[in-house]
């Protein structure tokens, strides 16, 4: 005869058969509990106050890697240039991305202008998180996130923040990130799901994360769902999600060249689109450890001969996978350069992504030389 689910003395977990299986299960008053939470000190955020699906799906892709308080002003200054999906699909990409501009990771811009333009071209709306899957650079989390909120689909959308309460809820030791512990999150999330108020539950478990449950020092004494959470009764709420030993990440050497004309303004150039920074304007640059190894290929760049001029300047930027040194060196052009696009260096009035936004700021504020 299989044993029935047992609820553990200490918490609300439910193992389910014999001590051996490890299948775990949360107490159904769990969902309860967090939602009368939420109703009382759910964060009030801008994309919280409508349920249109253009609105809350632009929330979502910003709010990937993002914190929620850098995303605020770019939500609201994009929804002003792109108040529609449609007006959104009839932009340029230049103009997405300048809207994007300092918020990083450009290829989320570019894949929502791709997703809108095929929204608006076939007439079809998805509905449901199957559906916004097939869209260009929605993935799954995005999917269950807006078919839930907008359209109050009964799926659990699972983030970095929900996942770590979802493993601290189950006391789940297995090193993150791992698959399988984000199926065993979602599969127990599923069964306490309320329906019909996914979204609500979904939303709830965002802000439990960002505000309570927090990676380093959790605040167990004002959780809602402590009597619930196997990690607090096991006394191990602030070591977990366990993680695996990181690889550092490797360095790599960049050369670029300053080149200004006779107005003090700074040659840019687009970047294809499948380097880093696509599709944005930056100084001319290459991958090189030294002017002399990357003068050659700088020149083809810009199709001119350029001479160096002055000693250079040095800046760094973390990647998500590496870490870039760039040498920017001045250089004098011997005519005009054929490619690329002169631009004032305080206001560009171009994509510009944040990093050299910040070191044309800095030479804005130089004085100028006379030829």
């Amino acid at each position: 005869m299989a044993l029935a689910n047992r609820v553990s003395p200490k918490s609300g977990v439910r193992r389910a058969g014999s001590g051996g299986s490890g299948k775990v299960a949360l107490d159904p008053r769990l969902a309860g509990s967090l939602l009368r939470w939420y109703a009382r000190h759910r964060r009030n955020l801008p994309w919280r106050r409508t349920r249109d699906p253009y609105r809350v799906w632009v929330a979502e892709v910003m709010l990937q890697q993002t914190r929620v308080e850098t995303v605020v002003p770019y939500y609201l200054r994009f929804l002003r240039a792109f108040p529609t999906m449609r007006a959104l699909a009839g932009a340029s990409q230049e103009a997405v991305l300048r809207a994007w501009a300092g918020l990083g990771y450009y290829a989320r811009a570019r894949n929502l202008l791709r997703a809108a333009r095929r929204i608006v071209r076939t007439g079809r709306l998805p509905t449901t998180a199957e559906g916004w899957r097939r869209l260009p650079g929605v993935g799954p989390y995005t999917a269950a996130a807006v078919a839930s909120i907008a359209f109050g689909q009964d799926v659990v959308a699972v983030d970095g923040n929900v996942l770590r309460v979802g493993v601290r809820l189950l006391g789940l030791r297995k090193p993150c990130p791992d698959p399988a512990v984000r199926r065993t999150v979602e599969a127990a999330l599923r069964v306490v799901l309320p329906a019909g108020r996914a979204g609500e539950f979904n939303q709830a478990l965002m802000d439990l994360g960002a505000t309570t449950c927090l990676l380093r020092n959790p605040k167990c004494g004002v959780c809602p769902v402590r009597p619930f959470c196997a990690a607090h009764a096991q006394g191990v709420a602030g070591e977990l999600p366990r993680r695996r030993a990181s690889r550092p990440r490797p360095h790599r050497q960049f050369v670029a060249a300053l080149i200004r004309d006779q107005r003090g303004r700074v040659l840019l150039v687009r970047q294809p689109p499948d380097r880093v920074w696509g599709g944005l304007w930056t100084l001319p640059y290459v991958e090189a450890p030294s002017w002399r190894r990357a003068r050659a290929a700088l020149q083809r760049l810009v199709a001119v001969r350029l001479q160096p001029d002055g000693a250079p300047l040095r800046f760094e930027h973390a990647f998500t996978h590496f870490r870039a040194h760039f040498l920017v060196q001045t250089a004098r052009p011997e005519s005009p350069p054929g490619r690329g696009r002169f631009a004032p260096p305080r206001r560009p009035g171009l994509p510009v992504p944040a990093p050299v936004r910040r070191l044309l700021a800095r030479l804005g504020k130089q004085p100028q030389q006379r030829e």
